[in-house]
């Protein structure tokens, strides 16, 4: 190593190691590219799956707060028919026979 090949192989090592860097960080870079993008379609995809089904939610809401209104015509009229029902003497119902 006096006669200076030490210098020359650490000039041939860092020249190679620049040159592994030169060709390996456009593909890196690329990479990373490539996750980012596909990060950010799947949040875009979550935050449209989340959004419709809020929307579906809110229709069910409606949907329970048609049918609990439709449940208390039935009942009344439920209730009706078993007030109108109760008022009949029993013997009347073998008379229309």
């Amino acid at each position: 190593m006096a006669n200076g090949n030490g210098n020359g192989n650490n000039a041939m090592q860092a020249m190679a190691e620049h040159t592994l860097v030169k060709t390996f960080t456009p593909l890196v870079v690329a990479g990373l590219m490539g996750i980012v993008g596909w990060l950010f379609a799947t949040v875009m995809d979550v935050e449209k799956i989340a959004r419709d089904n809020k929307i579906h939610i809110n229709h069910l809401h409606m949907a329970e707060e048609n049918f609990e209104g439709q449940m208390k015509d039935v009942q009344s009229t439920l209730t009706d028919l078993r007030i109108n029902v109760g008022r009949r003497d029993p013997r009347d119902r073998f008379k229309n026979h």
